[in-house]
C-alpha cells in the first residue's frame, strides 16, 4: 500500500467524521423546532430513498443472506439509526452540543464493558484505570467542577437525554460484530435504514399528527436546508467516505478515529454557536481524552 493511499484513507476517515460532527450543531439548532422523533425520520426517510435507488439490485439479491440475522439487523436499526439520533436531538433541546460531544466522547470506554458484559473480553488494570478517569470526566461535566453539587446533583434532563445517546451508539458498536458476513457495507447500510424507517413510521405518523405538522409549515427555508445536511452529510456521504477509508486503513486502525466526531461537534459548536467554554468543560474534556488514550494502550 503506497504512502499516498493511506493518506487518502485517513483522509475520508477524517471527513467522515466531520459530517457527524456537524450534526450535533444542525441538530441543535432545529431540536427547537422539529420534534426528535419527526427530525430522525426527516434524515433517514430520504437517505433511504436514495440508498435504495442506488442499490436496489445487489441488496435485493443479498436479502437471502440478511435472513438468518434479520433479528441482530432490527436492533443495530433501533439503536444506530433511531434511538442514538433521537435522544440526541431531545437531549439539545435543553443541553449545549459541546456538553452532548463530550458525552459521546466516552463510548469507546462504554463498549470495553459491554464487550466485557456481552462477550465475556477482558479488561486489563490499566484498561479499567482509563475507564476510571474517563469516568470521572464525565462526573466533572455533571458536577460543573463543583464538588458541592456532587451530594445535591441537579442533572439537567437534557444531559440525561444526551447521555442515553451515547449508551444507544455504544449498544450499537458492540452488537454490530453479530451483522451478517460477507455482505457489502452499502447494502448492509441500505438494509439496515430500511427496516429503522419501517419500525420509525408509525412512531413518526402519531408525532407528526400530534405536534409536528403545525411546525413543519412555518420552517424556513434555511432550516430545510438543515434538514437537507442532515440527509446527504451525517447520513450518506459520511458513511461512504467512512466505508472507504475504512477498506484502505483497516478497522483496527480506523475505529480510533471516530474520536475525532466528538471533536468537531465540540469545534463546531464553540465557533458556530457560540457556546461558552469554561473550566470544567476544558478539564471534563482532558480526563476523557486521558482516559481513552490510556484505553487505546496496546502494551499491556
Amino acid at each position: 500500500m503506497t504512502s499516498y493511499s493511506l493518506k487518502l484513507g485517513y483522509f475520508s476517515l477524517i471527513v467522515a467524521t466531520l459530517f457527524w460532527g456537524g450534526n450535533f450543531v444542525l441538530g441543535k439548532v432545529l431540536s427547537g423546532s422539529v420534534q426528535p422523533i419527526t427530525l430522525t425520520y426527516l434524515r433517514w426517510l430520504p437517505a433511504f430513498l436514495i440508498l435504495a435507488l442506488l442499490f436496489f439490485r445487489p441488496t435485493l439479491r443479498a436479502i437471502p443472506l440478511f435472513k438468518p440475522r434479520l433479528g441482530v439487523m432490527w436492533l443495530l436499526g433501533l439503536l444506530g439509526v433511531i434511538l442514538f439520533p433521537a435522544t440526541l436531538y431531545e437531549g439539545l433541546k435543553t443541553t449545549t452540543a459541546l456538553n452532548a460531544s463530550l458525552y459521546l466522547a466516552i463510548s469507546p470506554v462504554l463498549v470495553l464493558f459491554l464487550n466485557r458484559l456481552a462477550f465475556k473480553e477482558k479488561i486489563s488494570p490499566i484498561i479499567l484505570t482509563g475507564a476510571i478517569i474517563s469516568l470521572l470526566g464525565v462526573l466533572w461535566l455533571l458536577m460543573q467542577g463543583e464538588f458541592s453539587l456532587l451530594f445535591n446533583l441537579s442533572i439537567n434532563k437534557g444531559d440525561l437525554w444526551a447521555i442515553a445517546s451515547t449508551v444507544s451508539w455504544a449498544l450499537y458498536c458492540c452488537v454490530i460484530r453479530l451483522r451478517p458476513q460477507g455482505i457489502n457495507n452499502t447494502v448492509f447500510l441500505t438494509v439496515l435504514v430500511g427496516l429503522a424507517v419501517i419500525t420509525l413510521t408509525p412512531f413518526f405518523i402519531y408525532e407528526y399528527v400530534t405536534e409536528s405538522a403545525k411546525n413543519l409549515v412555518n420552517l424556513t427555508a434555511l432550516q430545510w436546508s438543515g434538514i437537507g445536511y442532515l440527509v446527504i452529510g451525517p447520513s450518506i456521504l459520511s458513511y461512504a467516505f467512512w466505508n472507504f477509508g475504512i477498506a484502505i486503513v483497516g478497522s483496527a486502525k480506523g475505529t480510533v478515529m471516530t474520536n475525532f466526531t466528538p471533536l468537531f461537534a465540540a469545534i463546531f459548536s464553540i465557533i458556530l454557536l457560540n457556546e461558552a467554554v469554561h473550566i470544567y468543560h476544558i478539564i471534563s474534556a482532558v480526563l476523557i481524552t486521558a482516559g481513552i488514550l490510556i484505553c487505546s494502550y496496546k502494551k499491556y
